[in-house]
């Protein structure tokens, strides 16, 4: 299988992937059945950020989705997240931040964008590259985007498109903004999230898994255990876990039976993104011009890397091809591996359900 074809079975497929989430969050697109898992928008936006550049509507449907949506994104959140992406990542990030300050949300978003205005290259780069070269001719797009020009990228002008739909906090998939609506947007919506979904947490365990400081976590978890409705209690060694009882709260939240409710499942949504952008860069770093057995050896090796991280997200998943997979098998065990994750018909399915 030729490295560009490999490109296209994950580019297409994740594409797809991020267009269904999207959706269900409120941009325009197909409509799709509800997913059962709760999405992640920092995250989400962090990583379109890197693969929607290659597809140029996605990106400029997002940046619409935040024109409507912005007051819903976690700052702090997003900063965290972007302190570990690439410099490339967090100058679009500030392009992004900058742009949505100029839409009349300079309050939320003109700090971010100081923070992502830094190691501007000398040389501006096309946002929207072609899928295999590395050094592309600009498309037709002049005048270009001034903001963006300012992050070293160049694009047309973006203008939002209005057509994005307000998120509906109300559906399983979109609980984060349902808890952000009650607790603000912060630590304490994510806190309960993560109690919602797990039988405990103690507070360095929480704070990994919503990407945030273990100090602001374990206040936020002491601060909401005062309300006599987020409970402790004590584990091993006098350590101290917090927990909530999920049929009072469930009911509470959807105003139904515990046992009738659909409730969504938790993934790790921070190292499965992570653990895509690996295979990605793989993908990109071994180019067109070594032989197709090196081609395959080098994706076996990052898709070898990453599978604690897939296992890690919570996702029911085949086995991750590796060394026991034949060069002569790779491309076709590959390619299903990627169709049924995030191809398939029928959504993916978490292992860990611990409600």
């Amino acid at each position: 299988m030729l490295q560009k074809d490999f490109r296209d079975i994950f580019l297409e497929n994740i594409l797809g992937f991020l267009w269904r989430q999207w959706s269900t969050l409120g941009v325009l697109g197909e409509a799709r059945a509800r997913e059962p898992w709760a999405i992640d928008p920092e995250v989400l936006l962090v990583f379109t950020l890197e693969t929607g550049r290659y597809d140029p509507r996605l990106f400029d449907e997002v940046m619409d989705w935040l024109v409507t949506n912005g007051q819903w994104i976690d700052i702090q959140r997003l900063r965290g997240i972007i302190g570990e992406s690439k410099d490339e990542t967090c100058r679009l990030m500030g392009a992004v931040s900058e742009f949505l300050a100029s839409q009349g949300q300079e309050r939320k978003w003109k700090n971010l964008a100081k923070l992502c205005f830094k190691n501007i290259p000398q040389k501006p780069e096309p946002l929207f590259p072609v899928r295999y070269e590395k050094d592309v001719a600009l498309a037709i797009g002049i005048p270009f985007d001034e903001i963006f020009s300012k992050y070293g990228f160049l694009r047309a002008p973006l203008k939002p498109s209005g057509k994005s739909r307000e998120v509906i906090p109300i559906t399983e998939s979109n609980i984060r903004f349902m808890l952000r609506g009650l607790f603000g947007v912060g630590s304490r919506a994510e806190c309960i999230l993560y109690l919602l979904t797990h039988d405990a947490g103690h507070p360095s365990e929480v704070a990994k898994a919503i990407g945030l400081s273990v100090r602001g976590t374990q206040d936020a978890l002491i601060e909401l255990s005062k309300s006599g409705l987020v409970l402790t209690r004590i584990k091993g060694k006098r350590k101290i876990e917090y927990w909530l009882s999920q049929e009072r709260w469930w009911e509470f939240l959807s105003k139904g039976n515990f046992d009738e409710i659909k409730k969504p499942v938790w993934i790790d949504w921070i190292s499965l993104f992570k653990a895509l952008l690996t295979v990605w860069a793989a993908l990109l770093e071994t180019g067109e011009t070594t032989s197709e057995y090196m081609k395959s050896s080098k994706l076996r090796d990052a898709m070898e890397l990453v599978g604690n991280e897939f296992a890690q997200s919570g996702i029911d998943i085949p086995p991750v091809p590796g060394r026991g997979v034949r060069p002569e098998h790779y491309e076709k065990a590959f390619e299903n591996f990627i169709i049924r994750v995030f191809g398939a018909e029928e959504p993916m399915m978490a292992t860990n359900r611990s409600i």
